[in-house]
């Protein structure tokens, strides 16, 4: 079983959820963890079926393996909770940048965010890269060493 590659799944959910799609880990989080359909997922997150089971094969790639992507799913939800989209979508359905205002085709948001503003993909992956060691911070249990007499 291959490691896990915790930079890269934070890459991949930061850079997703700054392209607008901040709905990937609960969309996972139904299909994955909670074993819900993927034809019900997708249509509750109006995705198709093939996008979310392609976004779990890169969760569970980057994971190593399907159980860890299950774990690791809820963890990710955690760390990442506080990250909003920059590119969103209006009621039109037009997708605008919130940083710079260029109006962005759905399909090079993620390429528009890595681009023009690698600087807040920077940061937020940062900020998450902090909240997962604050969350192993507080798993690690301190050891109490107390002398026999």
């Amino acid at each position: 079983m291959k490691p896990i590659d915790i930079k890269s799944l934070i890459n991949y959910v930061a850079l997703k959820i700054l392209g607008g799609s901040d709905y990937l880990l609960d969309a996972l989080e139904e299909y994955l963890v909670n074993g819900e359909g993927p034809a019900i997922v997708a249509h509750k997150y109006n995705i198709s079926k093939h996008q979310l089971r392609g976004y779990a094969q890169r969760i569970i790639e980057k994971s190593g393996s399907e159980l860890r992507a299950k774990k690791v799913i809820p963890i990710l939800k955690e760390i990442s909770k506080d990250v909003k989209p920059i590119v969103v979508r209006d009621e039109n359905g037009v997708y605008t940048c919130s940083v710079c205002y260029t109006v962005i085709a759905k399909e090079d948001a993620e390429e528009h965010v890595r681009k023009y503003h690698k600087d807040v993909l920077t940061l937020t992956i940062a900020r998450m890269e902090e909240k997962l060691n604050e969350i192993r911070a507080k798993k690690a249990k301190p050891v109490i060493f107390t002398s026999a007499s």
